[in-house]
């Protein structure tokens, strides 16, 4: 017989009973708000609990990964991360947004929300305390047989940062840590309003004297200058639907090539509808939200009004003001000839009679026949 000292480390198996209950064990009363170690168990390696919204964005911004990220990918990234962060308690830092709330605050696609919210994950901005779930899927349900009264749950995250990042004060204490450092000064950041106590309060910021967009920009009239180009794509917003997802200035980045080349923004609105052949683009989708990339869509169009040497070539309306001007030379150059053959015609009639008055009175009223006359007299004079 063996006999087992107190210092054994061998155990007796577990029932199936006693495993099923040891496996629900390892998850929290959902019904209570998570609790502190749970929250800390979900921080990811290298990051700590965030202090603030505000830090959390902040620190955000400056991560060199996320600068390396394209225009509208930085964009997209920092609005999704500031819907999520808004939503945060503050005591806890723990936000539970559902993805179709995001989607409705950014305007974005569902599957780019759930892709940057994959990315903060995978970055270790998001630890997940709680996985979404629905009733059908969650422990001790059944397989949805027996409803636990929660229905579904969306994911709740705590938001986080870097530990190298010095904490900032914010007015308050968090539950897990200690705030030490205070808010450096900066001429560029908001006077804090030290009435309120609440910590997203700051006083409110001097309205700007003048308008940073010109007023409204003619639809047919090129821009100028910078201050111009901005004004034009401003009209291009209120004229599009599509082009109303991108501000004025990042359409004015974007468009620079076709407006310092001369172009008005009813030839930009004609560039994206109509090739430079003439030929007609086709529509693939029924709404602007089908768009999976906008700014991507309009370099691929106008890409179409660039020559093989990467030059603009020239819009509708400097087509028509071009096809102008040449009918206008060629109806001078007809009338030109037609002077001068008039006054070949009549200064061979002699300098009496009929002839004569009518040359007279054609030079009195016409001064492209006289200026014909007096070239025809001194050809002729030249010839002789």
């Amino acid at each position: 017989m063996t006999a087992f000292t107190a210092d054994s480390t061998h155990k007796a198996p577990l029932s199936g009973a006693r495993k099923r209950a040891a496996r629900m064990s390892d998850a929290f009363d959902l019904s209570l708000p998570p609790s502190k170690a749970l929250i800390t168990s979900a921080i990811p390696r290298g990051m700590r609990r965030a202090s603030s919204q505000k830090a959390f964005l902040r620190a955000l911004r400056e991560d060199p990964a996320v600068l390396g990220l394209r225009y509208d990918g930085y964009g997209n990234l920092l609005r999704v991360a500031a819907v999520v962060a808004w939503a945060a308690d503050w005591k806890t830092m723990c936000s539970r947004p559902t993805i179709a709330k995001v989607v409705e605050e950014t305007g974005l696609a569902k599957a780019t929300v759930k892709r940057w919210i994959r990315w903060l994950r995978e970055h270790g901005w998001l630890g997940v305390v709680e996985q979404g779930s629905t009733v059908r899927f969650r422990k001790g349900t059944s397989a949805g047989l027996d409803d636990d009264g929660l229905g579904n749950r969306a994911a709740l995250w705590v938001i986080c940062i870097p530990r190298n990042i010095a904490p900032t004060s914010t007015g308050y204490t968090s539950s897990d840590q200690a705030q030490h450092a205070s808010e450096p000064s900066s001429l560029s950041l908001p006077r804090r309003d030290k009435e309120d106590p609440t910590r997203t309060r700051e006083a409110p910021r001097r309205t700007r004297r003048s308008p940073r967009i010109s007023p409204p920009w003619g639809l047919h009239q090129s821009p100028r200058n910078k201050r111009d180009r901005l004004a034009a794509c401003e009209r291009l917003r209120q004229e599009s639907g599509v082009l109303r997802r991108m501000t004025a200035w990042y359409l004015r980045w974007l468009l620079r090539a076709f407006l310092l080349a001369g172009w008005t923004p009813a030839d930009v609105l004609h560039a994206l509808d109509v090739r430079a052949d003439g030929s007609a683009w086709t529509y693939t989708w029924a709404s602007v939200d089908e768009l999976r990339h906008i700014p991507g869509w309009m370099r691929n169009r106008l890409a179409a009004w660039m020559g093989g040497d990467g030059q603009v070539l020239p819009s509708r309306s400097q087509r028509v003001a071009a096809a102008t001007r040449e009918v206008e030379e060629l109806r001078r150059r007809r009338a030109e000839e037609h002077g001068r053959r008039l006054a070949q015609r009549v200064d061979s009639g002699g300098e009496d009679g009929p002839a004569a008055r009518a040359r007279a009175l054609l030079v009195a009223t016409s001064p492209s026949f006289a200026a014909a006359l007096q070239r025809t007299r001194l050809l002729r004079r030249s010839a002789h």
